[in-house]
């Protein structure tokens, strides 16, 4: 019994001794398959990237950006400075009387063309019409007795003392008529240049006083537009100067010159006043009417010209735009760095950095950048 056990426990040691080699051998043997399929992975990846690269290249489907071109522009720029101004003209008068009364009569009419000196309304003057006509009376006989006396002074009859009394009292009421006759005028309301009556204010019957106006006179032949521009234009903005002055309520612009500049900085705001006629609209301008001034203070018959969006800056500071560039069938993006000037209305003169003739991108500037293969959106 004892050898039995024996021989059954050498046996299973013996046994035991044995799956202990063949676990070792089998572990050995799965490292080097494992590192030979992971060879055979790496060499199989690297061909799949290789086919990857392959295909990329052949595949008519793959989606590059789109965008929009166009050709760099040689063609003439004109900047433009805005301002905005009010219609002045020649003669624009508030008429006051200069004295106190009843409105008797009202002569002339609204919108009636008028000349320098005519009568627009009279106010009651009786009391110094009373006056005048009993100084008249008065002067009609002092003005006998001088005579008389002259003529005896003359004749060497009569005292020096009468002849002067006589001469002295026909001079003074000479002098009243005179003066009442000037106040008389003023009662009376007149153009002070010619013109058009564009405004009556009182009615046949209200009292007039020299605080109120009564009428308003507007003369036509010398319309103009005024305003104010800043002292940063003084070397560029000068008498022949073209500009376009455009009336919003009118719906219409017209070209001009300024025909004359200030001589003077005010120096509250900085501008200095410009003034341009505008004769040929004169029926049709009222006075304060605002307008839009453009003064062309820059211009280049031939100039480098492109749109203002497409011009962007690095982090240098640098502007620049993006090319297009053609290498075989490749369409690339190409950076240009460029120098610019003066913009107006979205468009920009280029200083330096373009020839002229070539090619750049436009719409989707903004989505690519330099050597990104695009589209040519249709």
């Amino acid at each position: 019994m004892k050898k039995a056990v024996l021989a059954l426990s050498t046996a299973a040691v013996l046994v035991s001794c044995g799956s202990g080699e063949q676990v070792d051998q089998n572990i050995e043997a799965l490292q080097q398959r494992k590192d030979s399929l992971k060879t055979i992975y790496e060499d199989i990846a690297a061909q799949i990237a290789l086919v990857d690269e392959q295909l990329k290249a052949l595949d008519t489907t793959i989606v590059l950006p789109l965008v929009t071109t166009k050709t760099v522009e040689n063609k003439p720029f004109a900047h433009f400075v805005e301002i905005q101004g009010a219609v002045e003209t020649g003669g624009n008068a508030t008429i006051y009387p200069e004295a106190m009364g009843t409105i008797t009569s009202i002569v002339a009419k609204e919108g009636q063309k008028v000349n320098q000196g005519d009568v627009i309304l009279r106010i009651d003057a009786g009391m110094i019409q009373s006056t005048l006509k009993e100084v008249e009376t008065n002067y009609e006989l002092a003005n006998e007795i001088f005579e008389k006396q002259e003529r005896l002074w003359k004749q060497k009859i009569g005292s020096e003392v009468d002849y002067l009394k006589a001469k002295t009292n026909k001079e003074a009421l000479e002098q009243k008529q005179k003066t009442l006759r000037e106040q008389l005028e003023m009662y009376v309301v007149r153009a002070p240049f010619s013109g058009t009556l564009d405004e009556i204010m009182p009615k046949v019957g209200e009292a007039a006083n020299p605080a109120m106006p009564v009428a308003r006179v507007i003369n036509y032949d010398n319309t103009y537009i005024e305003a104010d521009v800043s002292e940063d234009y003084i070397t560029t903005i000068k008498e022949g100067t073209l500009a376009k002055v455009y009336f919003p309520s009118l719906g219409k612009e017209i070209d001009a010159k300024i025909d004359r500049t200030g001589s003077f900085i005010n120096p509250k705001n900085r501008t200095f006043k410009i003034h341009i006629s505008l004769n040929e609209l004169k029926e049709n301008l009222q006075p304060n009417l605002l307008g839009d001034i453009r003064i062309r203070d820059f211009f280049q018959e031939q100039a480098i010209v492109i749109p203002s969006n497409v011009i962007q800056q690095d982090r240098q500071g640098n502007e620049y735009i993006y090319l297009l560039e053609i290498k075989g069938a490749k369409r690339l993006v190409k950076k240009a760095v460029l120098k610019s000037g003066l913009s107006y209305d979205k468009e920009t003169i280029v200083l330096s950095g373009l020839e002229g003739d070539e090619v750049y991108i436009d719409k989707g500037a903004r989505s690519v950048q330099t050597g990104d293969e695009v589209d040519i959106m249709k």
